[in-house]
């Protein structure tokens, strides 16, 4: 009876030690298991207007809406001959300046040179002098024409500011465009994979978030890191906030389509 009694109590001692360990391995398990999900709308995280200041004629528009585009690229462009011929004009204007400027520069040099034998007054120094100055800045005037110029004819090509997506397309080829006053929209890009998950959350479920906080994304059967942007109290309903989560993607995930934002509890 002593040596049966025995042996039953060490076989209960090693179950006992085996089911402690085994409730130390479950209990994380069963405590991340939990969590709550947020219904979400998906808007972009980044858009931009595209547009000119310059006024004129459409020449051409190379994308429609939905057109995934590269930084850089060329969407759409301007009437350029107006731009051309003023370029054109201020480059002539510097070369004939320029030429001005090495007369005057020439006729310094003789004039110092007749000052320094006391054959020129110092009042006809100070006016050939004056001229050269004149010359000078003439020249530098046209150099700043032409450079605006330039300018001018590169406003007149809109490229993409970053890889994206056409959202809006509000002009056509041949369409006149005014920006005297006001800026005419041409077209309107969204920087490609930059996604915002929107939520309707109740001000005690914001008090349990924190900006920067990662949170967990799941659009169809994909799931993301996205992290907290912005908690703030929604317009539609001021009892309610707005929780903004951004995310990226390279998958054809597009605005209006639904999600579902996981927060640990």
């Amino acid at each position: 009876m002593t040596q049966s009694h025995s042996r039953i109590t060490k076989a209960s001692r090693q179950f006992s030690r085996c089911f402690s360990i085994l409730l130390v391995m479950l209990a994380p398990i069963s405590q991340d298991a939990t969590a709550e999900e947020l219904p979400a709308t998906l808007r972009w995280a980044e858009t931009a207007t595209l547009s000119t200041p310059l006024s004129g004629r459409i020449a051409s528009v190379k994308v429609s809406v939905g057109d995934r585009v590269k930084k850089r690229a060329l969407l759409a462009t301007l009437d350029p001959r107006p731009l051309q011929a003023e370029k054109k004009r201020a480059a002539a204007e510097v070369q004939r300046l320029s030429s001005q400027l090495r007369i005057a520069e020439r006729e310094l040099r003789h004039a110092e040179e007749l000052f320094d034998r006391t054959v020129l007054s110092t009042t006809a120094l100070e006016d050939v002098q004056a001229r050269y100055d004149s010359a000078q800045a003439d020249l530098a005037r046209a150099n700043a024409e032409l450079a605006l110029a330039q300018i001018q004819l590169e406003y007149s090509q809109i490229r993409a500011p970053f890889s994206g997506v056409i959202t809006e397309q509000n002009v056509h080829p041949g369409e006149t465009v005014s920006n005297r006053c006001d800026i005419t929209p041409i077209l309107r890009i969204a920087r490609g994979g930059h996604l915002l998950a929107i939520a309707r959350i109740t001000p005690q479920q914001g008090d349990q978030l924190t900006v920067g906080q990662t949170i967990g994304v799941t659009v169809g059967d994909e799931r993301f890191k996205g992290m907290i942007q912005q908690i703030a109290p929604a317009a539609s309903n001021p009892a309610l906030l707005e929780l903004s989560v951004s995310f990226t993607t390279d998958k054809d995930i597009t605005p209006g389509q639904r999600a579902v934002l996981e927060i640990a509890e």
